[in-house]
C-alpha cells in the first residue's frame, strides 16, 4: 500500500480491542506515520499484541479532549502526514469522531473508515434474532441520569413488531458500568410507573456480556431468568435485547435451539 500524505485513517478495532484488528487495518498501520488509539468510548483490553507492537512500536493514546477539545491543534501536528486512529467497534456507529472528520475533511485531509464489527450488529447475530427486525437502539443511562426515554423508545418499537437493543450506559473514568440486571430493575419500575404494557416481567429479554471475546456471556428468557446471573461480576461491557411480542416462526426455533426458552401458547416466555 502507497503512503499517502495527509490521510487520516479511522479504524474500527471491533470488539475485542487491538485483538480484533483486520489484516488490513495490519497493512495499513505498517506503511502510515503516525498511530493513535482512544480508550474513552468504550472499555477496551488495553494490552498490545505482540505483532502489532513489531508492527508500530509507538501507540500514542488520545483522549476526548485531543480528538474533541483541541481537534484542530491534533490535526495540525498531523498535516503532512498519513495517520490512523484505533476505535473501539465501527468508528462512527457512535457520532463521537464525526465531528473530527469533517474538520479533517475541510482542511484538506483526505479520510478513510476501516470498518469492523459493533455490538449494534453482533447482537443481532449472536441472539439469533433477526436484524431486519431491530428498531431504533437506545441507551439506558445510570439512575441518577434517570430518563423514561429507553421506555419511550421500546414501546414505539413494539408498536410495529421490532426488537430494542439496549445499550447499557458506562463511564469510564470511575470504571462504572450499567448491568444488565441494573437496566432490568429501571425498566420494571418505569413499567410500574407508566402502566403501559410495554415492559413485563414476562418479555423475552436477552442479556449481553464482553460480545466477541472469549469472555462473552448470553442469557436469553424472562426478566426472572435472565436476572438471576450476577451481571455486576460479569463485567462491561454489557447489552439488553428487549424482543417484540411476536417472533417470526426462524427466530422462536432459534432461541429455543440455542438458548432453551420455553414458549407457552399464549406466546409468553418462560
Amino acid at each position: 500500500m502507497r503512503k499517502a500524505e495527509t490521510e487520516l485513517f479511522f479504524i474500527g478495532m471491533g470488539l475485542s480491542g487491538l485483538k480484533s484488528c483486520t489484516l488490513e487495518t495490519l497493512d495499513i498501520l505498517t506503511n502510515i506515520d503516525k498511530v493513535f488509539i482512544e480508550q474513552y468510548t468504550n472499555f477496551v483490553p488495553r494490552e498490545i499484541p505482540p505483532l502489532l507492537k513489531q508492527i508500530k512500536p509507538k501507540i500514542t493514546i488520545v483522549s476526548r479532549k485531543d480528538l474533541e477539545d483541541d481537534d484542530q491543534l491534533f490535526l495540525e501536528n498531523i498535516k503532512g502526514k498519513s495517520a490512523a486512529i484505533l476505535i473501539p467497534g465501527d468508528p462512527f456507529i457512535a457520532t463521537t469522531h464525526n465531528s473530527l472528520r469533517i474538520a479533517a475533511i475541510k482542511r484538506g485531509f483526505k479520510c478513510r473508515i476501516i470498518h469492523n464489527s459493533s455490538i449494534v450488529t453482533a447482537a443481532a447475530s449472536v441472539s439469533g434474532l433477526s436484524a431486519y427486525r431491530f428498531g431504533r437502539t437506545v441507551t439506558c443511562p445510570f439512575p441518577h441520569n434517570a430518563s423514561e426515554f429507553p421506555y419511550k423508545v421500546i414501546k414505539l418499537n413494539k408498536q410495529i413488531g421490532a426488537h430494542t437493543l439496549v445499550l447499557l450506559d458506562i463511564d469510564l473514568i470511575t470504571g462504572e458500568f450499567l448491568a444488565v440486571n441494573e437496566a432490568i430493575s429501571i425498566l420494571l419500575e418505569l413499567e410500574e410507573k407508566r402502566k403501559e404494557n410495554v415492559f413485563i416481567k414476562t418479555d423475552l429479554l436477552v442479556g449481553l456480556a464482553h460480545i466477541g471475546t472469549e469472555r462473552e456471556v448470553i442469557s436469553a428468557g424472562a426478566a426472572d431468568k435472565v436476572t438471576t446471573l450476577a451481571w455486576g461480576k460479569i463485567g462491561p461491557p454489557q447489552a439488553l435485547i428487549v424482543c417484540a411480542e411476536a417472533l417470526h416462526f426462524t427466530e422462536e426455533e432459534t432461541v429455543k435451539t440455542l438458548w432453551k426458552v420455553q414458549l407457552s401458547n399464549q406466546g409468553v416466555y418462560k
